[in-house]
């Protein structure tokens, strides 16, 4: 008896870890009023094809079902990570939200500038409200601020396990079967 409960718990053990392991989805945020910066003036206008796309990884580890920003191995916006910081000045008070087959909120920013002071640029990521990438060199501004609109669609699509995973899984399935069948044949 003891070692049929041994048995069970050892083939039912790999899917509790499942449930704690890294999780990664990939977004775009599409169609924005893109307001064009310029010394000259600014111009806005809709831009249905306009897009900020990215990808973020983490872990539920309180068991909320929600993702926060603490949770997160991974947040890449416009091919920077936020968690890594690797460039320039990146701000403690990010905030990240996303529930599974729900909204995905964030707002983060970075900032930084030439060793002369001359040339100083930033980016700021804020969902439902704005993104803006701007620069000013010698005092005169350009970029672009990107504003949500009602028309502002989101698509996020998790990852697809490796093909190396699926194998794992269809060779660990025959193993068991392989035993079992073994087993009924003493």
């Amino acid at each position: 008896m003891i070692r049929k409960l041994a048995a069970l718990a050892a083939l039912l053990s790999p899917l509790c870890s499942a449930h704690a392991g890294q999780s990664s989805w990939s977004f775009v945020y599409t169609g924005f009023d893109v307001t064009t910066i310029r010394w000259d003036g600014d111009t806005t206008k809709w831009d249905p094809a306009a897009n900020i796309k990215g990808t973020f990884s983490g872990t539920d580890s309180n068991g909320d079902g929600k993702l926060v920003f603490s949770e997160l191995s991974l947040l890449q916006v416009g091919g920077f990570d936020y968690v890594g910081c690797s460039w320039g000045t990146c701000r403690s008070d990010y905030t990240f939200s996303y529930t599974p087959n729900g909204q995905l909120d964030f707002k983060v920013s970075r900032y930084s500038n030439d060793p002369e002071g001359y040339v100083f640029w930033s980016t700021v990521y804020e969902t439902g409200a704005s993104a803006a990438f701007t620069q000013w060199a010698l005092g005169t501004p350009s970029g672009a601020y990107y504003t949500w609109t009602p028309q502002t669609t989101l698509s996020i699509a998790a990852a697809v396990p490796e093909p190396s995973t699926y194998a794992m899984l269809v060779a660990g399935l025959l193993l068991v079967g392989g035993a079992a069948r073994a087993r009924r044949a003493r």
